[in-house]
């Protein structure tokens, strides 16, 4: 019995679908183990067997698609290279140590290279993983309908590895730096810069412990996450991964994340969700603030963005991910010319040796596969199918088996030997829960910052002028590292307009949008205007980095002409960086800086901070110029060095309740 949805069954079930005379019922009688949709499409679900035993303490649940399960002294075990024996791979009572060199004696160079693998997974082709075997797998548009198609999905890609010829499961990641962000109806935490603001390690763990729940529920074991750069230098778009510019709080935050993803400062165990710290050597000092140009370091500021990643290694994680589009020429030798991802001397030199760092290297993706892997690489980004190939005959096989080494014995310490599938009652339960939306949205309300706070009222019973595009954006809510409109956006998901006519009464606001024609010369007294204002998430010109920071025109127009028809101007700024803010404080009477609150709960956490609801105290995790001069002047590698700043790192007006 090699699984419940074998090759014979698969072409069985796509020579029924062409078969239009046979019934639905037909159709499932003969093809057992598939469940048809009354729209013809392929199901992916699968039936599992699951065996639940207690063993030293321990509870061990066994799920299989259709292996057959082996039993010795009283214990049952998954026949993974359906021989009818129990091989010591197989055996769970035995170390991951050992189980891992059982496994390696039985593989062939191909099969370890396989392992290498890490595919953007777009689409499936069902023989990467039943015939090649291949080791990752990033979660990507073609589970991000719904959580429940999800999890289907990902058992049935499951079912695949079980059908290969030893049984090797694939980890699946997600580039899920707010949660399992990739899926929908899952939840989808504020930004890293927003938590940066709270100043809260423990809510940090708590969040990253949110998300390990959620990805598990869903069968996603790896998450490319946390990011432990500091953000240097304002212009780089990726200021939004970063808890801000302070090491110290950087590092408290870092090492929270990663305990909350793997449940534990020891490494990864079998409720772990595998941690990526990302980007080694620390990313942030772009060359002008542009991504992808070579790192500039000095001595100090080396020194500096490495602590970091040097507090990361103390709770053990997973894996380690150098930066993909960037060189270090500080470091000399092979950083001078590849990136960081192909560079010897950032990954053995620095990583491996200085730092003492025996994990897992996962590369960026977009590289040379056989130059990362032969500098010390572990994990390929988008390494594909051909590419297998060549890492074969290109590779020294003992470079492939030390490589596959440490990817089994991760996937042993996770337990997906045992159980890799989800359960829909767990995911049901766990994403996108209620108490997960609330903590979600008190992380964002802890964010909140207030730069300026000037002649406020309670808003409660006025009339309010809702002003600015982004105030029903509701992608502009988080980075882009999620789901959008065109894949199935959150459903929950409010816009702050949304959220300000639920608590307001759609009576008491008036929509402008960015249309200035809509203004008028003067309102009644005590109008108040909610001005949304900032950058459009995901939006970098150039790529990933900008030429300036100023406001667009666009805004800066609205705020003026609000500000001379004598309302009271209340700003709220959406933003990824720190942004010149010169022409917002100057035609508002206050400021409030929410970040990235998250699609999820963001904008009613807006709304809360607005109506007095709630305290505001959120702190700046990074310095506001007051000139684009003051920008072009600073450093790219050192913190904290605009000189008289608008507003200074750390600045932030604490209020009981706004207006009040």
């Amino acid at each position: 019995m090699r699984g419940a949805i074998n090759k014979e069954e698969r072409f069985m079930k796509k020579l029924l679908k062409s078969v239009a005379a046979l019934s639905l019922s037909a159709m499932m009688l003969l093809s057992p183990g598939v469940l048809a949709e009354e729209d013809e499409e392929e199901s992916n679900v699968v039936e599992l067997t699951t065996v639940v035993q207690e063993y030293e303490g321990k509870q061990i649940v066994l799920k299989t698609a259709g292996l057959d399960i082996l039993e010795q002294d009283g214990y049952k075990f998954k026949d993974l290279n359906k021989n009818g024996e129990l091989d010591p791979y197989e055996d769970w009572r035995l170390t991951p140590e050992e189980r891992t060199e059982d496994l390696l004696s039985r593989m062939s160079d191909k099969n370890k290279a396989a392992q290498m693998a890490h595919m953007t997974l777009v689409t499936l082709k069902e023989s990467w993983f039943s015939d090649l075997d291949i080791g990752f797998a990033l979660t990507y548009t073609y589970f991000a309908e719904s959580k429940e198609s999800a999890g289907e999905k990902m058992n049935y890609v499951q079912s695949l590895c079980e059908e290969s010829e030893l049984g090797i499961p694939v980890v699946f990641s997600m580039d899920s730096v707010i949660g399992a962000s990739w899926i929908n109806d899952t939840t989808i935490l504020p930004d890293a810069i927003t938590l940066g603001a709270t100043g809260d390690a423990e809510l940090v763990q708590e969040l990253a412990d949110i998300q390990r729940q959620e990805m598990k529920a869903l069968g996603v074991r790896m998450s490319l996450s946390p990011n432990a750069d500091l953000a240097t230098d304002p212009r780089w778009g990726r200021n939004q991964e970063t808890y801000g510019e302070d090491a110290d709080t950087a590092k408290a935050m870092v090492v929270a994340a990663i305990t909350g993803l793997q449940n534990g400062t020891d490494g990864i165990g079998a409720d772990s969700v595998m941690s990526c710290v990302k980007h080694f050597p620390g990313s942030g000092p772009q060359t002008g603030g542009v991504d992808g140009s070579p790192l500039v370091f000095d001595d100090e500021t080396f020194a500096l963005h490495l602590s970091i990643f040097e507090a990361a290694l103390t709770v053990h994680p997973a894996s380690i991910m150098p930066y993909g589009y960037s060189t270090v020429p500080y470091l000399g030798g092979d950083a001078v010319e590849n990136y960081a991802h192909e560079s010897s001397v950032v990954m053995n030199d620095v990583l491996r040796k200085r730092l003492g760092y025996d994990g897992i290297i996962q590369t960026d993706w977009g590289l040379n596969h056989i130059v990362a892997m032969q500098a010390g690489a572990d994990v390929m980004g988008g390494m594909g199918q051909r590419d297998v190939t060549r890492m074969v005959d290109q590779v020294d096989p003992s470079l492939l088996t030390d490589r596959c080494r440490r990817l089994l014995l991760a996937k042993f310490r996770l337990g997906v030997f045992e159980n890799p599938y989800t359960d829909a009652d767990e995911i049901a339960q766990v994403v996108g829960s209620e108490e997960h939306y609330q903590k979600a949205m008190e992380a964002a309300e802890k964010a909140v910052t207030l730069v300026k706070y000037e002649n406020q009222q309670p808003l409660e019973g006025q009339q309010i002028l809702v002003v600015g595009a982004l105030a029903k954006n509701v992608d502009a809510l988080s980075s882009g590292w999620k789901i959008s409109s065109e894949t199935g956006l959150k459903t929950e998901g409010k816009s702050i307009y949304d959220a300000i006519c639920k608590r307001a009464g759609a009576d008491n606001v008036t929509y402008i949008g960015d249309d200035e024609t809509l203004i008028a010369d003067s309102y009644p007294a005590g109008t108040t205007a909610i001005v949304v204002v900032g950058e459009a998430s995901g939006t970098h010109e150039p790529a990933w980095g900008t030429a300036t920071l100023e406001f667009p025109a666009e805004q800066q127009s609205l705020l003026k002409k609000l500000d001379a028809s004598g309302v009271n101007v209340v700003s709220v700024v959406l933003m990824n960086r720190a942004y010149v803010m010169t022409p917002v404080d100057a035609a508002s009477d206050a400021v409030m800086i929410v970040y990235r609150p998250g699609v999820t709960a963001g904008a009613e956490a807006v709304a809360h901070a607005l109506f007095g609801d709630c305290a505001i105290s959120g702190k700046l995790p990074w310095q506001i110029p007051a000139t684009m001069d003051q920008v072009m002047l600073q450093r790219e590698d050192l913190p904290k060095d605009i000189e008289n700043p608008l507003y200074d790192y750390g600045f932030g007006i604490e209020v009981a309740a706004f207006g009040q």
